[in-house]
């Protein structure tokens, strides 16, 4: 399972927010936006491009402090879920003037999610897959406990100087704990690079993402809550809640898939993707 970079793909870059950020771009059509879980960047996409250029124009951002693209110098937690979303108008306004699909996986859903209540006008639908909202669960969830205690871990070892020891503690809660074996060095190297800001500024964001400043009423497009039955039990707590606050949203399970779903599970991520909503 690599996230090694394809070659044939071009990375364009777009400055927005006073910062640059390294997209991926493919194809033609209806505008389909893709935003990656928090370890890895739009190289995760690389597949799906592929796969979905045929009949959208699909981009994949390396989000904030992932991927090639630096997170400033300036950013906090505070203001990281704000910047980011007004990176991706930016980048949607590239797509074209109509709305678009908005795909996100894990900390990504959690993006389209503000990306919609902030400007519902630009999004058509969504497709949330294994939502790490936690911000959205009581403290006091027992699915939180083991989510709490991995980040503990990890930013323990950040101060420790241990990055890459934090990034393996991290893959191995979140994914298969033999992906780190598998990646190619360059892969590596990408996500140890980024652990300092994961859980020192996009954990902390997504912990305090209460929504309460966030008017979620505005989010009245469909929406499909997508998880599987098997890994953390977080991302299900988060789905059920949000489909108890959004009636518009369908909650979808996909069978032996754990949070890795749109790789381990590529058709059947691609056949939700692409159908109607």
């Amino acid at each position: 399972m690599s996230f090694s970079p394809c070659p044939d793909i071009p990375v364009p870059i777009l400055h927005a927010d006073r910062a640059d950020t390294s997209y991926r771009h493919a194809g033609s059509g209806p505008a389909l936006l893709l935003l990656h879980a928090g370890a890895s960047s739009g190289v995760q996409w690389e597949r799906a491009l592929a796969a979905l250029a045929p009949r959208w124009s699909v981009a994949a951002p390396d989000l904030y402090g992932h991927g090639l693209t630096p997170c400033p110098a300036d950013m906090s937690p505070e203001t990281l879920l704000e910047r980011q979303v007004t990176v991706l108008l930016a980048l949607l306004q590239r797509l074209g003037d109509g709305p678009a699909r908005v795909v996100g996986h894990s900390y990504g859903a959690v993006l389209a999610l503000c990306l919609a209540a902030a400007a519902p006008e630009r999004v058509r639908d969504l497709v949330l897959v294994e939502p790490v909202a936690f911000g959205l669960l009581d403290p006091r969830d027992p699915a939180l406990a083991p989510v709490a205690a991995v980040e503990a871990a990890c930013r323990e070892l950040v101060l420790a100087g241990e990055f890459e020891a934090a990034t393996r503690r991290f893959l191995e809660f979140w994914s298969d704990p033999e992906l780190w074996d598998f990646l190619p060095e360059a892969d590596r190297l990408a996500i140890v690079g980024g652990a300092r800001e994961r859980h020192f500024i996009g954990g902390p964001a997504v912990f305090g993402a209460t929504f309460a400043g966030i008017d979620l009423a505005r989010v009245t497009c469909p929406i499909r809550l997508v998880t599987g039955d098997d890994g953390p039990a977080a991302p299900r707590a988060v789905a059920e809640r949000l489909g108890a606050l959004l009636p518009q949203a369908e909650r979808i399970t996909v069978p032996g898939a754990g949070h890795m779903l749109p790789l381990t599970h590529h058709r059947a991520f691609l056949r939700l993707v692409e159908s109607p909503g």
